[in-house]
C-alpha cells in the first residue's frame, strides 16, 4: 500500500504532501490543475520501487532506467529530465512515494541534470508493481502497439508509458477456461460478471492479434467434483461459473463503443492477474467517466467499492459530478468502506498547485465542479419559472 506522497518543485507543482487512504482516493479539480500528473508521478514512482526496475548493482547503476521511465510517462517536449523541474523554483525537483510499512523511493533532479538522483537509503520496495488506466482508450489500440513489425520509434513518438505499459498488461494471456480461476475466487467472479453483465459480453484475444468482443453472459452450472472439494465447502458454494456465447460473429473491438471498452480494459486486466486485489499494486484510473454511458456509472463505482474491499487500493483522477455523487450515495461504512478526497487547486498568486485534503464528500462543495452543476440547476429552475 502507499502511505502517500511527497512532491516539492516538479511541473506544475510546488510543495504538495498528500496523505493516502488505503482502500480509495479521489483527485478531483479544474483543468489545468494536474490531477494527470500527480497520478503519473505515482506511477513513475511505483514504478521505481519494483526491484526489477533496478540494474544489478548500485543504485547509480538504476538512475538512467528511472530517468528515461519519468521522461518516457511525462514526454516533455524537451527531451531531458531537467524539462520536469518547475520553471522559477528555488531548489531541485524531488518526489519521495512512502509505503504503508514505512518504506520509501525517493529521486531528485536539477534544471541541469541529465538524469535522476536517487536518494542514499532511499530506493526500497513499496508495493507490487502499479496498474494506470489513461484517459484515452487503449483495448483497441493493443494490436497496433504490440505489433512487431510496427517501428517501435515511431510508437512511442504517439504514446506515453501509460498506454505503451497498459498494452504490454492486456496483451497477457487471460484465463480460457473462466471456471478454472473464477472458481477458486468468488471475490473476483462476481465482479467479473458484473462487468461482463454491464456490457453484454466480453472481450477476447484472437488469434490472428486485437481484441474482438463476444456477446454473452456468465451462468452457473452445477459442478459435482468441486462440490467435494474443500474450496467448496469454505464458501458452500457448488457451481461454477461458465461464458455461455450468445452467437453469432464476434465484433472487432474498434466497432463496439469506447466506454464499453474501458469496461472491458478492466475485465481483461482481472482475467489475467494484473489486478488481483491484495495481491498486486495501486490501481490508477484517470478519469473513468470519459466516454463512459453516465448510466453505468452507478456499476463502475459500485465494481470499485468492491475491489477496494478486498484490498485493492484505487487513486482515481474526475471532474465529473455524477460519479462523484454515486460514490457519496453508495458507500458503506458497514463494510469498512473508506474514500479520501484530494483538491486541487491553483494558486492565483504564484501560479502553483495546493491541495485540499478530507474525507468528508462536503469538500466537493467548494470546487467548480459542484458550483458548474448548481449553476445548470438554477438557469433550469428559472427557465420553469419564467
Amino acid at each position: 500500500m502507499i502511505a502517500g506522497i511527497q512532491i516539492e518543485n516538479f511541473t506544475a507543482f510546488g510543495n504538495l504532501d498528500i496523505p493516502f487512504s488505503p482502500r480509495i482516493n479521489v483527485i478531483i479539480g479544474s483543468n489545468g490543475t494536474g490531477k494527470t500528473h500527480l497520478l503519473k508521478a505515482i506511477y513513475a514512482l511505483a514504478i521505481a520501487s519494483q526491484p526489477a526496475s533496478a540494474v544489478e548493482g548500485s543504485e547509480k547503476d538504476a538512475n538512467p532506467q528511472l530517468t528515461n521511465k519519468l521522461l518516457r510517462v511525462f514526454s516533455p517536449g524537451e527531451s531531458r529530465i531537467g524539462a520536469l523541474r518547475a520553471r522559477g523554483a528555488p531548489g531541485r525537483a524531488r518526489l519521495c512515494l512512502q509505503g504503508s510499512d514505512d518504506t520509501r523511493v525517493a529521486l531528485s533532479f536539477s534544471a541541469n541534470s541529465k538524469g535522476v538522483q536517487l536518494e542514499g537509503g532511499a530506493r526500497s520496495e513499496v508495493q507490487s508493481r502499479p496498474v494506470f488506466i489513461p484517459t484515452k482508450e487503449v483495448l483497441s489500440l493493443v494490436r497496433a502497439m504490440q505489433d512487431a513489425t510496427h517501428d517501435r520509434a515511431t510508437v512511442e513518438m504517439i504514446f506515453d508509458d501509460t498506454y505503451l505499459d497498459l498494452a504490454a498488461l492486456l496483451a497477457n494471456p487471460g484465463f480460457e477456461d473462466e471456471a478454472a480461476t473464477l472458481s477458486e475466487d468468488p471475490r473476483l467472479s462476481n465482479i467479473v460478471r458484473e462487468l461482463v453483465a454491464l456490457v453484454g459480453g466480453r472481450y477476447r484475444w484472437a488469434n490472428e492479434g486485437g481484441f474482438q468482443f463476444e456477446p454473452g453472459e456468465y451462468e452457473e452450472r452445477a459442478d459435482p467434483d468441486r462440490s467435494r472439494s474443500k474450496t467448496a465447502q469454505m464458501y458452500q458454494d457448488s457451481t461454477v461459473l461458465r461464458f455461455k456465447s450468445k452467437g453469432g460473429e464476434p465484433l472487432s473491438s474498434s466497432m463496439t463503443a469506447e466506454g464499453y471498452r474501458k469496461i472491458g480494459v478492466l475485465h481483461r486486466l482481472l482475467c489475467n492477474g494484473s489486478i488481483n486485489p491484495g495481491s498486486t499494486g495501486i490501481l490508477l484510473w484517470d478519469e473513468p467517466e470519459a466516454n463512459l454511458n453516465p448510466a453505468l456509472m452507478k456499476e463502475v463505482v459500485q465494481v470499485l467499492l468492491e475491489l477496494s474491499r478486498n484490498g485493492q487500493q484505487i487513486i482515481l483522477a474526475t471532474h465529473d459530478y455524477v460519479l462523484l455523487k454515486w460514490f457519496d450515495l453508495l458507500i458503506d461504512r458497514g463494510k469498512e468502506d473508506h474514500i479520501r478526497f484530494h483538491a486541487l487547486c491553483r494558486n492565483v498568486g504564484n501560479d502553483r498547485i495546493t491541495v485540499e485534503t478530507s474525507e468528508n464528500y462536503s469538500l466537493i462543495s467548494k470546487t467548480a465542479i459542484s458550483d458548474t452543476f448548481a449553476e445548470l440547476f438554477d438557469e433550469d429552475l428559472a427557465r420553469a419559472l419564467a
